[in-house]
Order: C-alpha cells, then sequence, then structure tokens
C-alpha cells in the first residue's frame, strides 16, 4: 500500500514538473520535482525506500523524455542513497540541515546527469549559464524542502499507517 502511495506521488509530481513548472519559473530557475520527492523520501525514510523512489521516479522521467533512458534513474537512485546514508547521521528536523542536504545531493544529481550525458557523446560546455543554472535548480529545490518536508512526512506516517493496517486486517 505504501509503494503505490509513493508511486501515486511520483505520478503526481512528474505531471506537475512537466505540465506547470514550465511556467514555476523564479528567477529563471525551476525545481527539480521528482528528484526533490526522491531525496525528500530518501531523508525520512533511509536509502534503501529512497534508492526505489529514485531510480523510479528517474526512470518515469526518462521514459517520457526520451533520452538518455535509464540515467536519470541512475543518477537519482544515487542520490537518494547518498542523501539517505548521510540522513542517519543528521538531524533532519532543522530546516537549514535540510535545506544544506538537499540542495548538496541536488547539485550532485545534476552534475552526475551531466557527466552522464557527456559519456554518451553530448557536448557539454560548462560556462557561467551552466554552473548558474545548476546552483539555482539545487538551491531552488533546498528552499522548496523545507517548505514540503512537514507534509511529506504526514503523507509518510499516513501511508505507513494504512499498510500496517492492511497488513494487520488481511
Amino acid at each position: 500500500m505504501k509503494y503505490l502511495g509513493y508511486a501515486l506521488v511520483l505520478i503526481l509530481g512528474l505531471a506537475f514538473q512537466t505540465a506547470a513548472t514550465p511556467s514555476l519559473f523564479v528567477l529563471g530557475f525551476r525545481p527539480e520535482l521528482v528528484l526533490l520527492l526522491a531525496l525528500l523520501f530518501a531523508l525520512i525514510q533511509g536509502p534503501l525506500e529512497g534508492a526505489i523512489v529514485g531510480f523510479g521516479g528517474g526512470l518515469m522521467l526518462d521514459l517520457l523524455v526520451g533520452r538518455f533512458i535509464g540515467l536519470r534513474a541512475l543518477t537519482f537512485m544515487l542520490s537518494s542513497i547518498g542523501i539517505g546514508l548521510v540522513a542517519k547521521r543528521l538531524y533532519q528536523e532543522n530546516f537549514l540541515v535540510r535545506f544544506l542536504a538537499i540542495s548538496g545531493w541536488s547539485l550532485v544529481a545534476q552534475l552526475l546527469y551531466l557527466l552522464g550525458t557527456a559519456a554518451f557523446g553530448r557536448i557539454i560546455v560548462w560556462t557561467y549559464p551552466t554552473w548558474r543554472a545548476i546552483l539555482g535548480t539545487s538551491i531552488f529545490n533546498g528552499l522548496l524542502s523545507v517548505v514540503l518536508f512537514r507534509p511529506f512526512l504526514a503523507l509518510n506516517k499516513r501511508l505507513i499507517y494504512w499498510d500496517e493496517l492492511l497488513k494487520r486486517t488481511g
């Protein structure tokens, strides 16, 4: 049941990212919502759950976009594992820690994706606009994580409750 809830949240995030966020630009940056959802779930649940959500969300986004299929899935999964392992040692209730962790791992995921595309022959020009877009998106994801962490924590508790209830009642 909880994985069905996670899948539904990812599908909604994917739909919002592809349909709504082209118009959601703040200072020229737009969020990477599927990555943000994967990192939030990894921060809340740990590296294994985060890896599953990150891989699933990245694969859905790759299949929708149709380029470099599997590369986003790999980078989202690796970033989710990384933040899940780091979250075990950090006090995740602190908004500054959340902001820095989500921003940092968003940055890592975007760099891994660009390096992966470069490995497959795409030419990446490492100029100021490229770095500005990467850093801006990472900071925007960090700011959104401060706002979205509590609702996702509540959603996660509710999904776990319903999952346990369905397991016990059969």
